[in-house]
């Protein structure tokens, strides 16, 4: 907080009257980064949004270092975790909901995109440190794994085999 308020030049006072906490600063900073665009989900293709988010981590920017510490924060931070948490939710239900059920079967849709994002927050703590990442190869390698092409083959998942 004292930086914000010696780079906004308000006063402690100034900063908390616009932000009550600063759960409510980082979620202001963190705003219309959440994959929406002006509070909707376009519909696309779930490449497109993988790939919106990924550039918002990409090295170079400081997003990636802005995401890592609002994550940490949130894990020992109930109520930064509060209001980061339904965010994050709401936009796996978006990614959950943009593979279709050709492509990834219906039971297995919400776990694909839970792993998908966390795979974007790994991305930006490798970035954040200083790891190099290939942006276009990350995206290439993530879309491949969590959203095959219409018809590809899939391997069985474990409950499938053992009745095959």
């Amino acid at each position: 907080m004292n930086d914000v308020v010696r780079e906004s030049g308000l006063s402690m006072g100034g900063v908390y009257r616009y932000f009550p906490s600063k759960a409510d600063l980082i979620i202001a900073v963190c705003e219309g980064r959440g994959g929406d665009i002006d509070g909707e989900f376009p519909v696309e293709h779930p490449r497109d949004l993988l790939t919106r988010l990924i550039a918002q981590v990409r090295p170079g920017g400081d997003h990636a270092r802005l995401s890592v510490q609002v994550w940490g924060e949130a894990a020992v931070e109930s109520d930064l975790a509060a209001k980061v948490v339904p965010v994050h939710l709401r936009l796996e239900e978006q990614l959950t909901h943009l593979f279709g059920v050709d492509r990834i079967p219906h039971d297995d849709r919400d776990a694909v995109a839970q792993v998908a994002l966390s795979a974007v927050l790994g991305m930006a703590a490798l970035v954040a440190a200083g790891v190099p990442v290939d942006e276009r190869r990350f995206v290439d390698a993530l879309t491949g794994l969590v959203d095959p092409p219409p018809g590809a083959t899939r391997r069985p998942r474990a409950r499938e085999r053992r009745r095959g």
